[in-house]
């Protein structure tokens, strides 16, 4: 018996030690495969990909790279230029306009929901930055448990009152759970306090001093715009009033450069506000979140980013490297593609430092 133990404890050492030596091996990509430029690189990593979307890379203030890969739509060649539907990459948006209203002294991130939505459940116990960050423990209206349907036309208020009366998931301010109905709320508070609609806030507060000219929340008819897709086929439809202040800016890859120029430049809220943005509030491994930002380490760099999906069809991420002074956007039309995976590749690329497979996932 003795003899098997051991013979087994061998065995199973002998797995380990080869396992080891195979991550060490083919867990590591140099990219030795791609040749030329780094543009050139980034061009090849993409078409072996089958990447569909568009990709827009900024380097220290300059553009590196810029493409669209496959069809927008019938007849539409995706462009950087080409209108999306950027889903949760919203949130930054929101989480910009709730900062420049703190700014203001019109509210503060400590500011209880009650304040704003008195009859709220909970709401003495939530703050303002608790919805920020995805630490108030409402849950989200888009947890498939509530069946929310997407194809029809909601106003934000209808949208809060599908988890109303919901019990909270955890202590507000203890744990981090992803929730788009704290957006849809912090979209009102906008309107609240400011006494604009949130797009006529968004319009004029972030759009037009950022020079984003290409962005919107409806899409004029025979404009240039993407439609979603999964695995080929077009995705099921999604109205645009299903996320509000939660998902329903329509922008294009040059506008979110020109929005990440402006926060560089701190010409929409000052450097200390980026900061705060950009510092971890809630945290739940593997996530880490600010305000409006995931707060990530990408291949050693601190960094902040964001996803942005919808179930018709549309996956994207973005992610600013704040040492590097590099913006990295990939939006994609086709459901299938991993845009956070393309992106992390697409770092390594462009700052030529090997990216290990569980980077591809951070």
């Amino acid at each position: 018996m003795r003899k098997f133990f051991k013979i087994a404890l061998i065995f199973v050492l002998t797995l380990g030690v080869l396992g080891g030596a195979s991550l060490l091996a083919f867990g590591r990509d140099n990219h030795g495969n791609l040749s030329g430029s780094i543009p050139e690189q980034i061009d090849q990593y993409l078409s072996n990909q089958e990447f569909q979307g568009a990709v827009l890379i900024a380097k220290d203030g300059e553009l590196l790279f810029k493409k669209g890969y496959g069809m927008a739509a019938p007849n539409v060649q995706n462009g950087t230029d080409t209108l999306y539907q950027i889903a949760s990459l919203s949130k930054s948006f929101t989480a910009v306009a709730i900062m420049q209203l703190a700014e203001k002294q019109m509210l503060t991130v400590d500011d209880p929901l009650a304040k704003y939505f008195p009859n709220f459940p909970n709401a003495d116990t939530i703050t303002l930055g608790h919805l920020l960050s995805h630490s108030s423990g409402i849950p989200d209206y888009l947890n498939p448990d509530y069946q929310f349907d997407y194809s029809q036309v909601w106003e934000p208020n209808d949208i809060i009152e599908v988890v109303r009366n919901e019990q909270l998931e955890f202590t507000p301010g203890e744990s981090f759970s992803y929730s788009n109905t704290g957006y849809v709320l912090l979209g009102l508070i906008i309107e609240q306090v400011s006494g604009q609609p949130y797009s006529d806030y968004i319009e004029e507060h972030i759009f037009i001093p950022s020079g984003m000219h290409h962005s919107m929340f409806t899409i004029p008819e025979g404009s240039p715009a993407a439609e979603g897709h999964v695995e080929g086929e077009s995705g099921p439809r999604m109205d645009n009033s299903a996320a509000f202040a939660a998902g329903d800016i329509i922008s294009t890859a040059e506008d979110l450069a020109l929005f990440d120029e402006a926060l560089r430049q701190n010409l929409l809220v000052s450097e200390e506000t980026t900061k705060q943005m950009g510092t971890t509030h809630a945290s739940k491994f593997p996530y880490q979140y600010g305000y409006g930002w995931y707060t990530q380490d990408v291949l050693g760099h601190k960094a902040v980013g964001h996803s942005g999906g919808y179930p018709s069809g549309f996956r994207h991420y973005v992610v600013r490297l704040q040492d590097e002074d590099l913006t990295v956007i990939v939006l994609s039309n086709e459901m299938t593609v991993n845009s956070k995976t393309i992106n992390r590749n697409l770092t390594s690329i462009v700052l030529q430092e090997p990216i290990w497979i569980w980077q591809e996932l951070l």
